[in-house]
């Protein structure tokens, strides 16, 4: 790991690489969340049912899901570079030949193939700051490049529609594939060191199985109590998302305008909830990711329990703010903790680490809106948005096991060090 604090040169090379990795990030979220733009044009040009528009992003989602752990270990044993550089191709390849094959299933199949890709970018990238930034700056680092999630979305949303509109919607995957493979050549630029007396980099041991990196990655309490809590954060980030707009429009009689409104705002303040809640972790406390990630759960709990509460009587001005507060919190948790998720792994492992975090993650997004779903149908919405608060007190009830148990360790070492 470079120390980016004790020379100004490395400290801008750090931010030039981080500038690439926060473009990879944007340029593949972008490709990501192009389905639902793109729905309506390929269900007239195919004639294609609503669950076979689905099945294009579960393609995509379930290849990057089964190939998380796996490419989390290459990252680890091959350098965040080359699965930078993997990730990037594979997937930009995989949009380019979209319009060209023009067949709807071997759209999906590209989408499929374009997942190997995207299963891979989190790790390396998260890889890529690990090696690049120290612990008083990594977090704030993670928090930029994560927002190359929701802005490229963001773009996606704001774009597809306008450019499939005034050419067609092959012109838009054309555009994404290349968007992607521009970015792709511009990662050749990208180092994992410089080649200076003040860089060091983390040797990986080449000699490693990836079963006992897997095994010395769970046998960590601490690491292992995140990925049992990440699912249950990764459920509730999911049911809002899905369910918000629709929520509001259905429940409370709002317009589809006013319940998108409220949704762009929840998006925006996540966006900067990512990179604000990094900083507060780097800078106010030190380095700490539990605290942070513990009042990130209790402000997304209060939050979501008052929402539920709340009448269509209300000011519009208070779901407006209600809507900001749970995209900040229930948005903005994700750069910490897979910077902790990391760290808890050390620079060696921290790709395998993201693998299993990425799975994790991926198990809460594709049971959330379903189970949700069931619940509002079974019984009401009121009952699915506390299913959500007790959730995230399960969640909050998790920190508080890591926070304790990890100042109770170094209680220990210090008394037996005295």
């Amino acid at each position: 790991m470079i120390d980016i604090s004790k020379d100004k040169n490395i400290r801008i090379y750090a931010w030039a690489m981080l500038a690439i990795l926060f473009a990879a990030q944007l340029v593949m979220s972008a490709g990501t969340y192009a389905w639902g733009p793109l729905a309506p044009f390929f269900r007239t040009e195919f004639g294609v049912s609503r669950t076979e528009i689905g099945i294009l992003t579960s393609a995509l989602y379930i290849v990057a899901a089964t190939v998380s752990i796996p490419s989390g270990i290459l990252v680890d044993k091959l350098g965040a570079r080359a699965m930078l550089l993997f990730s990037l191709f594979v997937m930009g390849f995989a949009f380019i030949m979209m319009p060209i094959v023009g067949s709807f299933v071997l759209i999906a199949l590209c989408a499929a193939i374009g997942g190997l890709g995207y299963g891979s970018i989190n790790q390396a990238t998260t890889k890529g700051i690990m090696l690049w930034f120290n612990s008083r700056t990594r977090a704030t680092a993670m928090g930029i490049k994560k927002t190359g999630v929701t802005i490229g979305g963001g773009l996606a949303a704001a774009l597809i529609p306008v450019i499939a509109m005034r050419y067609n919607w092959q012109a838009c995957l054309f555009i994404i594939g290349g968007s992607i493979l521009t970015v792709a050549f511009i990662a050749f630029f990208y180092k994992e060191q410089l080649d200076t007396d003040q860089s060091s980099v983390v040797k990986i041991k080449k000699n490693i199985r990836p079963k006992n990196m897997i095994l010395t990655l769970v046998s960590n309490p601490v690491l292992l109590s995140v990925i049992i809590i990440l699912p249950f954060i990764s459920f509730c980030q999911t049911s809002f998302v899905t369910f918000l707009v629709l929520y509001l429009h259905e429940e409370l009689d709002f317009s589809v305008q006013i319940a998108g409104i409220c949704m762009t705002i929840a998006m925006v303040a996540g966006t900067a909830g990512r990179i604000v809640w990094g900083m507060l972790s780097d800078r106010m406390f030190n380095g700490g990711r539990i605290a942070p990630l513990l009042i990130i759960s209790l402000i997304s709990a209060a939050s979501v329990f008052c929402f539920a509460i709340l009448s269509k009587n209300v000011p519009l001005y208070v779901f407006f703010i209600l809507s900001g507060v749970m995209g900040f919190a229930l948005i903005g948790w994700n750069a910490v903790i897979m910077i902790l998720a990391a760290e808890l792994a050390g620079p060696e492992l921290a790709g395998s680490s993201l693998g299993i975090i990425a799975t994790a993650g991926w198990a809460g997004m594709v049971t959330g809106g379903p189970v949700f779903g069931f619940i509002t149908d079974r019984f009401n919405y009121f009952a699915g948005w506390m299913l959500v608060t007790l959730v995230l007190l399960i969640s909050a009830a998790g920190f508080i096991f890591i926070y304790f148990y990890v100042h109770e360790k170094k209680r220990v070492i210090a008394h037996v060090e005295g």
